[in-house]
């Protein structure tokens, strides 16, 4: 009814709507190179970051998009050039993102061995230096590494191990911190020590 109305108030006739209705605007002229699907895609112009490959199945996924859509071999590179761009960004990102969140993770673990009531407080600078004889007697470079990178030498649970080890250390006058062999004894006289 109410296209009826318009139609009359316009003095169109039911013949000369439909024909308005009928005509479409012609497609898009390509003068840019835009669409046109190559045989096959190459993205060997594309330039990628060092050590960068592509997905197999990923990029063949690409392709078929690329192909529904009629991309010239131009339209993908310029499109694969942006996702390669995208990729790094995102991974550059990733990568900070993952670095914050474990400087934040060894931040708690200080405040955590920090406030701990048997090794922070008033006894941390102690604990420290206990736990540091064993750590240095102990810990070799490569594991002094791992648990420094990864704030386990924070942990409460790590430090208390070490200052269990240490305080030991301390009290046997087998081992010394500055790795002065023990006394040696005969096996015999340890086993048997009445029999001499």
């Amino acid at each position: 009814m109410l296209n009826e109305d318009l139609q009359q108030n316009v003095g169109l006739g039911q013949n000369a709507y439909a024909k308005t209705q009928e005509v479409q605007t012609p497609p898009p002229v390509d003068e840019e190179g835009y669409f046109g699907k190559p045989e096959f895609y190459d993205y060997s112009a594309v330039k990628l970051p060092e050590n960068y490959c592509y997905d197999e199945a990923l990029l063949n996924e690409f392709n078929e998009l690329a192909g529904k859509y009629n991309l010239s071999q131009k339209s993908a590179n310029e499109l694969m050039a942006m996702a390669v761009k995208l990729t790094e960004l995102t991974s550059k990102n990733y990568s900070a993102t993952i670095a914050e969140q474990q400087r934040l993770k060894i931040d708690e673990l200080r405040r955590a061995l920090i406030n701990d009531r048997d090794l922070g407080g008033v006894n941390f600078a102690k604990t420290l230096r206990t736990a540091d004889i064993a750590y240095t007697q102990f810990a070799d470079n490569e594991v002094q590494s791992v648990l420094n990178d990864t704030g386990l030498n924070c942990h409460p649970a790590i430090v208390r191990m070490f200052y269990n080890i240490g305080k030991r250390m301390q009290n046997d006058r087998v081992y010394q911190v500055n790795g002065a062999a023990a006394p040696k004894e005969n096996r015999e006289d340890i086993l048997f020590p009445t029999m001499q």
